[in-house]
């Protein structure tokens, strides 16, 4: 008889090999007298687990705007899924029991002549960083939303690309300012604009970086911000030109449909230097 144990939101997702220690253990022998107490002793210490692959699902709590939004989409499903957002709002209410995800975007088939859709998911990590969607949370949500799906429409569960940024900025300090404190300001400011992650697709607008700098006390002016690529080592591999995919008007980052933005170490992603 084996007894699970059950998680919380708090402890919900595991690093590959971090579960790995028994608390109570009980052992039934057919015939314990038949057994000498070492060997017995030795039999109890030989369990042993690992998880060889990583427990994700979604760690963090979703903000009041997320909120709102999940919310508007409920009412039009009337539990059935004939639009994208029905599919996306299916998602998200989908029992945490199940699994649960971070993400997610249903878009069509560009390549299918029939109703066949794309339903992009991703989960967060013990860290609340993105992961990819593990096998198991892509079954149940297959089978779920069998429940509601057109009869017609074919749905491919797929991982979208991870494209990590950094963010590097110049600002110019009013006189008397402290360009330390002004410094370390700008940079707990954009920290906390982007603790949270995008959506899928969602693009990156490089105004809303000059608006926040500017609105930073002891700011004079921003004289440039620049989006950097980050890959390989602890970050995605996936690799985006950031010119060619910035707007003709240099306003925002043009994010693939499938792709998902993060910046996922803020207090090393983001830099800036004081003039």
């Amino acid at each position: 008889t084996i007894t699970y144990r059950v998680n919380n939101p708090t402890n919900a997702n595991v690093a590959v090999s971090a579960l790995n220690q028994v608390s109570t253990v009980n052992f039934d022998f057919s015939d314990r007298n038949a057994l000498v107490a070492p060997t017995i002793q030795d039999i109890v210490s030989s369990l042993e687990v690992n998880n060889e692959s990583s427990i994700v699902g979604d760690i963090s709590n979703p903000t009041s705007g997320e909120i709102k939004r999940r919310i508007f989409d409920t009412f039009p499903t009337q539990n059935r899924a004939v639009t994208q957002a029905d599919y996306e709002n299916l998602v998200y209410r989908m029992p945490a029991k199940y699994g649960s995800l971070k993400r997610c975007s249903v878009q069509k088939d560009p390549d299918s002549l029939k109703r066949n859709l794309n339903m992009y998911v991703i989960s967060e990590d013990e860290l609340g960083k993105l992961t990819q969607t593990n096998q198991t949370i892509k079954n149940n949500l297959k089978t779920w939303i069998n429940h509601y799906r057109m009869i017609n429409d074919t749905i491919d569960i797929l991982n979208p690309y991870i494209i990590n940024l950094g963010i590097d900025f110049i600002v110019k300090t009013q006189a008397g300012a402290n360009k330390f404190d002004v410094l370390n300001a700008c940079i707990r400011t954009l920290s906390s604009k982007y603790k949270n992650p995008f959506f899928i697709g969602e693009p990156f607008y490089i105004s809303d970086v000059y608006n926040e700098l500017k609105q930073v006390r002891g700011v004079l002016d921003v004289v440039k911000v620049k989006l950097t690529n980050k890959s390989g080592g602890n970050y995605a591999s996936t690799i985006i030109n950031i010119n060619k995919n910035t707007s003709p008007e240099g306003t925002y980052l043009v994010t693939p449909k499938n792709a998902i933005l993060e910046i996922k170490f803020p207090e090393t992603d983001i830099r800036g230097k004081i003039r």
